[in-house]
């Protein structure tokens, strides 16, 4: 069965463009090699701007630079590093530290069976063991790099860092541009550093020879054509597979993942799961038409990526696989090329490629057997097949067919030959190790932008709430002076209202009482003894008594503060304006205390006060009423004596108040005495403490008086 993949030419060709394209961008982006071979300019990092004072301003800043590094990081690789537990690198021997200041040079040596056209030269460090995808191990401080050129008899020195310690590479290649050398060999020196274990050694993941091209690009890595072509030797070796050899060296699996662009694309991996029985013979055929007859230099077979993100480096890749290579459709006479336990060949993250020696031929059969099981159903699971000599690659957009597949599977085929793996372009590798290459100042620097930018926005927020709390605070003493100028204001205007009220009181309604007072007087003297006299008595009294209270209310509001001397001098003008023609003898104490007396103390004296004065008025018939005070001991006493008619205390009717003035008495902490008999006159005694003058009393008297 086949599949006619003439339309996907057309999509793929344009891919190849965009990929073609992307590499020609990575090979002129910058005017300097990435890592270049003296010391000044590897130290040299991008550009960043002054910092600006402001923070508002320097976050802006910072955000600025930080999408510009976005920019320029998203045509460059992907950058996923992966510590691969079973096939770690090279690793040297492990000389005695006591001679560690006399230790001979270590080195590399590259033997080719042909001139190699070496355009640049990669070393990439092997991970740490010890720290899951950490740190580089033992990566070699100081080194030189020197190659034999084509009928030369000495060593040219290309890169040389014996004078100076190498930077710390990280989790990334080291790329040494521009060598533009023909050699036969290629040696590398490595002074051993003393680690911290006091041992002298070192140890890398994999060394790239890429070859150089007419058009100025990386070209293929040919340290991985195999032993055919180039022979690795070193001065001495530590071996114990599977993880340290020194067929690690240039095996091409060195721990960074896939040679994939770091910006996605809308592509999937093959995935096709079999039901029982299929496929006829446990076998699946893929056909490759590459259009025309090509040299094939390598294959390589890309796994799939499993679903769900599940952790299944090789998911679906088949054990065995039979390579044929033929001119014709026919494959009479192919070259057969069979892999066998593939799996044990597939490390985390490598791709499995087969050598085709540069073989020319057109068509490319695939025979692909053994899948693997989950949940008792067969998987195969494929990225993508490249065809490729060097650095051409010959299977994008090409024609593809297969046997063996479901139906409903076949129309996944054109994924193998588009070009992309794992929803990423697939990039050569010299380009890949270069672009890593250029990432790791891009990326340490993004690290560090993204640190400042998360230290100054954090600082911003602090500043912003310090700003918010002393506004806010502000705000609140605003709204606190607003709230107490208007309640000035509003005092003010009660202030001004009270001071009209009593100023009405006082000349309306007190002259008005003034009045009545004097007429009922003169209406007293005219009239006959009788009825009409009593009411006329009554009435002037009742006047006199309203215009004494209102002139105490009117004093009252007019005094912020009341003081016992003003208080006892309104109680004795009370006395003379209601006792009228009674005459009245004072006697105040001199050295009177100073204390303010509380508004309910200050009613409760006015209150008894009136009452005992009215009864006198009233009642007494007196012509001498005699006021004495007394502050002494701590004891305010004050008597109102009369020579009145007097009367019998335990015959006397509530028309008295007698147990009203004995409640307000109580209340405030003193004592009420009376004397009195028929014909005797009457002496009333208020003895309370000074101190309860000052204090509100625990509990309000209720009186209607």
């Amino acid at each position: 069965m086949g599949y006619d993949t003439s339309a996907l030419r057309s999509a793929t060709g344009r891919v190849a463009s965009a990929i073609a394209a992307m590499l020609s961008f990575l090979a002129t982006a910058s005017a300097e090699p990435v890592d270049p071979r003296f010391p000044a300019e590897l130290r040299a990092g991008p550009d960043s701007p002054a910092p600006a004072r402001r923070l508002s301003a320097r976050i802006r800043q910072l955000e600025d630079e930080r999408e510009q590094l976005l920019q320029k990081i998203s045509v460059l690789p992907q950058h996923d590093p992966k510590f691969m537990a079973d096939h770690l690198g090279f690793h040297s021997l492990f000389d005695d530290p006591g001679s560690a200041g006399n230790l001979p040079l270590h080195r590399l040596l590259f033997k080719a069976n042909r001139p190699l056209e070496i355009g640049a030269i990669a070393l990439a460090p092997a991970f740490n063991p010890l720290e899951y995808g950490g740190n580089p191990y033992a990566f070699p401080r100081r080194f030189r790099i020197e190659v034999l050129e084509e009928g030369a008899e000495a060593f040219v020195t290309v890169v040389d860092w014996m004078q100076e310690d190498f930077p710390d590479p990280g989790p990334y290649p080291v790329f040494f541009s521009d060598i533009n050398r023909i050699a036969r060999e290629i040696r590398i020196t490595v002074a051993k550093d003393v680690q911290q274990s006091g041992a002298a050694y070192y140890a890398l993941g994999e060394v790239y020879l890429f070859r150089q091209t007419a058009d100025a690009r990386v070209g293929a890595n040919m340290a991985t054509w195999g032993d055919d072509s180039l022979t690795v030797m070193a001065s001495d070796s530590f071996g114990m597979k599977p993880l340290w050899s020194l067929e690690y060296l240039n095996d091409g699996a060195a721990g960074f993942g896939f040679p994939l662009s770091d910006a996605t694309v809308e592509s999937d991996d093959l995935l096709v799961t079999f039901k029982e029985g299929e496929p006829a013979g446990g076998q699946v055929q893929v056909i490759l038409d590459l259009g025309k007859v090509k040299p094939i230099g390598r294959i390589h077979f890309w796994p799939a990526e499993a679903p769900h993100l599940l952790a299944l480096p090789s998911f679906g890749f088949p054990q065995k696989v039979l390579v044929e290579l033929s001119a014709g459709p026919g494959f009479n006479r192919p070259k057969k090329i069979v892999s066998k336990n593939v799996g044990d060949r597939m490390f985390r993250d490598n791709l499995f490629s087969v050598v085709g020696t540069s073989y020319n031929a057109r068509f490319v059969r695939i025979t692909m057997e053994g899948f693997p099981e989950y949940r008792g159903q067969r998987i195969l699971g494929l990225g993508e097949i490249l065809v490729s000599q060097n650095e051409y690659i010959h299977s994008i957009g090409c024609k593809i067919t297969a046997n063996g597949l479901p139906k409903e599977a076949l129309e996944q085929l054109p994924r193998l030959v588009d070009g992309c793996s794992r929803h990423r372009r697939i990039m050569s590798q010299g380009e890949w190790i270069r672009g890593l290459a250029k990432r790791r100042p891009l990326d340490r620097r993004l690290a560090a932008v993204e640190q400042e930018l998360a230290v100054a926005r954090a600082r911003l927020r602090r500043v912003q709430l310090q700003w918010s709390i002393w506004i806010g605070g502000l705000l609140c003493l605003g709204l606190l002076c607003a709230m107490v100028l208007q309640r000035l204001q509003r005092r003010r205007v009660l202030g001004q209202l009270k001071w009209r009220i009593t100023r009405d009181l006082h000349d309306e309604v007190g002259s008005s009482l003034g009045s009545i007072a004097l007429t009922t007087e003169q209406l007293e003297h005219l009239a006959p003894p009788g009825e009409m006299k009593e009411e006329l008595t009554d009435l002037s009294l009742m006047a006199r008594e309203a215009c004494a209270s209102l002139r105490e209310v009117v004093w009252v509001i007019d005094q912020k503060t009341i003081r016992l001397p003003a208080l006892l001098h309104k109680l004795v003008e009370r006395a003379e304006r209601v006792l009228g023609r009674t005459g009245l003898a004072v006697d105040l104490p001199q050295d009177c205390p100073n204390l303010v007396v509380s508004l309910t103390a200050k009613r409760h004296l006015i209150m008894f006060f009136k009452e005992v004065v009215h009864n006198c008025a009233r009642h007494a018939h007196a012509t001498l009423a005699q006021l004495s005070v007394t502050a002494s001991d701590g004891q305010l006493r004050i008597s109102v004596a009369d020579n009145g008619c007097g009367f019998d205390p335990v015959s006397v009717s509530d028309g008295w108040g007698l147990a009203s003035m004995r409640q307000r008495a109580e209340e405030l902490g003193g004592a009420m005495k009376l004397r009195s008999h028929p014909g005797e006159g009457t002496t009333v005694e208020l003895e309370i403490p000074l101190d309860a003058l000052r204090n509100e009393p625990r509990r309000a008297y209720k009186t209607s008086n």
